[in-house]
This record gives C-alpha cells, structure tokens and sequence, in this order.
C-alpha cells in the first residue's frame, strides 16, 4: 500500500501536487467549526499520531475516519475540542523520541494513559502549541518558543532556538514552524522556501547535523498548515 499523508485541505496545490509526486497518497482532514477558523483544518489541531496510531476528537468526521482507516489504527478520544484556547489544544503534541512535549494538564486522558504505557514521558511546557511550535528532527528539535526550548534543555534534547514569526498563517499574525512540516524517514517536508527565513542557514545546517534532508514543496513563504502527518 502506498505511504499517505494527511493535510488540511486547503493546503496550497504546489504543495499537493510535490507530495503527490513524491509517492504519497493525500488524504485531506474535514474542516470542523468546533476551532477557529484558520485552524480548523490542520491536523495537529483534530489528531495526534505516533508510530501506527492515530488519536482523533469525538466529533471528528466519519467519512474521513473511513478514508484513513485502512492505513492506520484509528483510536476516538474523548476530548472535545473548543474554540477558546487552551480547549484546542488536547491533540497538539510533540513526540521527540521517548519524549512527549505539552502542556500535560490539557492532553487527552486516553493519550496520556497511552503515552504511560509506551514508556514516553511527557515534559510539561508552558506552551499549548507544542506540535505547531516545534521541528522535529531525529531527536532534535527546531523551535522559536523560549518555553518549549527550555523543556528541551531541561531533559537534555539537543534543540535550534530560531527567531519567532517569519511563517505565514491565513487569519492570524503569523504561523509556526512545526505546523509548515512533516517527517517521512529521513526527509522533512516543508510547505515553503527556507530562503524566506532569517535563520535559514543554521536551520539548515542543524538538519544535515542529524543525518536528514530538507524537501521544499513550495516557493511561496513558509505557511503553517497544522502539520503534515505522513503514514507508511
């Protein structure tokens, strides 16, 4: 069965089109209206991955459970999401090897039981937006948010603190890295030109630092898109 990867559906057609090219079957999330707008189509916002499962809201679409079934092992949780923050942030989580990077008293009760039984720790930070917020790179990571760069510090996670903004998001003032990216092997797929970027060259020298390679989908500016979760 060829590999897939979920987007959100109004993900850019350059993107949809490289990803395509690449091999990959595109399976795009249903918008809900239980977040904001700008949101309501990303997938680290609806659902919450790791190895060969997927963790995804009550409410969450039955036709795209049905699409998406037959790649991966599909777990309903009990969270409902909700538009203020932090009700949105229940799925929003970063997996850095044995790691698991939130803000702990808003992570879904059956992912925490979950993450306890597969041994993986998770490290409180201050920020809620953890998947959106961070890079992962092997057992690395790239972020621009002091809070979560701290945490990695702390349980010794080599990480690149990169300066905040410089990603673009429809709605909102700007994005963040880890949602404009995906992981597939040794690939990190990034919806953007790194060129846009500030700190392209120490992005880039920190991914080739852990064995990996950057794959640009697009020329356009970064765009946070809720990340993009690639399935084998």
């Amino acid at each position: 069965m060829e590999p897939c990867v979920i987007i959100d559906p109004r993900l850019n057609e350059e993107c949809i089109r490289n990803l395509r090219d690449n091999g990959f079957k595109v399976i795009p999330v249903t918008l809900t209206d239980l977040v904001d707008e700008p949101i309501s189509g990303h997938p680290d916002i609806q659902m919450f991955i790791h190895e060969k499962n997927l963790f995804v809201h009550p409410d969450i679409d039955k036709k795209f459970i049905k699409n998406i079934e037959k790649y991966i092992n599909v777990i309903q949780c009990e969270t409902k999401l909700k538009k203020e923050y932090p009700n949105d942030i229940p799925y929003n989580i970063a997996i850095v090897g044995n790691f698991a990077i939130h803000k702990k008293s808003f992570t879904d009760k059956t992912i925490q039981d979950y993450l306890l039984n597969a041994k993986i720790n998770i490290l409180d930070t201050q920020q809620g937006y953890t998947k959106c917020s961070t890079l992962i790179v092997n057992n690395s990571i790239i972020t621009s948010n002091k809070s979560i760069r701290d945490t990695a510090q702390h349980a010794k996670i080599e990480n690149l603190l990169i300066s905040d903004g410089f990603v673009d998001i429809p709605g909102y003032s700007h994005g963040l890295i880890g949602g404009a990216s995906g992981n597939y092997g040794d690939t990190i797929y990034l919806t953007g030109s790194i060129d846009h970027h500030p700190n392209k060259n120490e992005i880039k020298s920190f991914i080739k630092s852990k064995d990996m390679q950057l794959k640009i989908l697009s020329n356009n500016r970064i765009t946070d898109t809720g990340s993009l979760f690639f399935i084998e």
